[in-house]
């Protein structure tokens, strides 16, 4: 049978901690912020070896963007769901990437406010190409 082989992993509302905002109460501690990442890559050896290496390891992104995160300090989502991008797209077998950035209390009667942004590599001589929103 003969099918793409391309994989799209999605991480499901991972939780993370981060220092994030612009009014005062807000750079004092860290909030809860909620990520669903979705990277996409070509699978096709994957599917014939059943090997971790010719994989993207999301555990190790995962683990990355937890540490990572924690130890930063930004003012807007935009910026911060950035730079979990620029963590996805560090492994070069990654072709496509999204990142949707939660918080939550932002707003007076919203339940939260999100960003959107992704990366794509459309050759992997060039540099990776960013849109946000």
């Amino acid at each position: 049978m003969k099918f793409n082989s391309n994989a799209v992993i999605h991480i499901k509302d991972l939780k993370i901690q981060a220092l994030i905002g612009t009014q005062a109460h807000e750079r004092e501690a860290s909030q809860e912020l909620l990520v669903n990442i979705f990277f996409e890559y070509d699978a096709s050896l994957v599917l014939q070896s059943d090997a971790l290496g010719h994989a993207v390891d999301y555990a190790s992104i995962h683990s990355k963007i937890t540490t990572k995160v924690l130890a930063t300090k930004f003012f807007l989502l935009e910026r911060l769901a950035a730079f979990i991008l620029d963590i996805i797209m560090e492994d070069s077998k990654v072709s496509l990437a999204e990142v949707i950035l939660e918080k939550f209390g932002a707003l007076p009667g919203a339940a939260s406010v999100s960003v959107k942004i992704s990366a794509q590599r459309t050759d992997p001589k060039l540099p990776i190409t960013s849109r946000c929103c």
